[in-house]
C-alpha cells in the first residue's frame, strides 16, 4: 500500500474520529450506554435521530492522524483536515514532516495531488462513491463528519434489538441499509449499506462520544470498513485532535502548472 492509496482512502472521510481540543471547547464523557431491552417504533426512532441538532457547527479544522488496514497490510500517516459545510472537504497526508498528498472534494468532484510523484486526479465524485460502495456523496460524507444517521428516501424502516442496541433496517431495489442506536441518548452507534447486487458492504462506525461545552455531543472514534467480496476487506480508523470549530481558516489548493494529469 502506497501514499496514492493512504489519499484514496483518506477520500472517504466518513471514518472520523474526533478528539476534541479546540480553542474554547472542553469536553466531558458522556455515561456509559444502557442497554436496549425493549422494542421501540421505528417512527420514535427516527425521531430521535432527528433532534441531534448540529447545525451552529459551520466548519471545522484539525489535524489527522489515520491507521489503515488492507489484506494484511498496515499503513499509517498524519496531515490537516478542513471541513466547510455544504461546500468542501480539503486535507492532506503528511510522512514525516513532509507533504506527500493534498485533496480537495467539493459538492461534485475529487481532485487529489500527489506531491511526491509530481501528478494530479480530477474526477467527478461519483467515482468515489463506486470505489467505496457509498450509496451517495457529498452529503453522506457530511453526514458521517457530524456523526448523523444519513438515510434514502424511499427505505421504509423497521426497528427491532441486536446486541443490546436498537437497530432500524429496510431495503429498496438496490440496498439493504441499517442504524443502530443506544437506549437512552440514542445515539448513533453505526450504520451500513449493502449493495444487493454484489454484496459489497460499507459500515461506518461512531463511538466514545464526549459532550461539549457548548452541549454538543461528539464520537471520539471512528472507523470505516469496505468489504467487496471480489478484492477483500478494508478497514480505517482515524482521529482528530487540535480541533477548531467555526474558525473560518483557509484553506489552498492549486495545480502546479508541472504536474501531469493522470486518469
Amino acid at each position: 500500500m502506497n501514499f496514492k492509496q493512504i489519499g484514496s482512502f483518506l477520500l472517504v472521510l466518513t471514518l472520523l474520529s474526533a478528539k476534541q481540543t479546540g480553542c474554547s471547547h472542553k469536553q466531558q464523557a458522556v455515561g456509559a450506554p444502557k442497554v436496549a431491552t425493549s422494542t421501540r417504533s421505528a417512527a420514535t426512532l427516527k425521531d430521535k435521530l432527528a433532534k441531534r441538532d448540529l447545525k451552529k457547527l459551520q466548519n471545522l479544522s484539525a489535524s489527522l492522524q489515520l491507521s489503515v488496514d488492507q489484506n494484511g497490510q498496515n499503513l499509517s500517516a498524519n496531515g490537516n483536515l478542513i471541513w466547510v459545510r455544504d461546500s468542501i472537504v480539503w486535507f492532506n497526508v503528511k510522512k514525516f514532516g513532509i507533504e506527500a498528498m493534498r485533496a480537495l472534494i467539493t459538492k461534485d468532484s475529487v481532485f487529489l495531488l500527489n506531491r511526491l510523484e509530481k501528478t494530479y486526479t480530477a474526477k467527478g465524485l461519483e467515482s468515489l462513491q463506486y470505489e467505496y460502495q457509498l450509496p451517495a456523496g457529498f452529503e453522506l460524507i457530511q453526514s458521517a463528519i457530524l456523526a448523523n444517521a444519513w438515510m434514502f428516501s424511499d427505505v421504509p424502516l423497521q426497528s427491532d434489538l441486536e446486541a443490546g442496541l436498537h437497530r432500524l433496517s429496510g431495503n429498496n431495489d438496490q440496498y439493504i441499509a441499517r442504524y443502530w442506536m443506544e437506549e437512552g441518548s440514542f445515539l448513533l452507534q453505526k450504520e451500513s449499506f449493502v449493495q444487493k447486487k454484489d454484496a459489497k458492504m460499507v459500515t461506518i462506525g461512531f463511538s466514545q462520544y464526549q459532550k461539549l461545552t457548548d452541549n454538543s455531543i461528539f464520537p471520539t472514534v471512528r472507523s470505516f470498513e469496505a468489504v467487496d467480496p471480489e478484492t477483500g476487506a478494508m478497514f480505517v480508523q482515524a482521529s482528530l485532535s487540535d480541533i477548531e470549530i467555526n474558525s473560518g481558516k483557509s484553506y489552498k489548493f492549486e495545480v502546479p502548472a508541472h504536474y501531469k494529469r493522470i486518469f
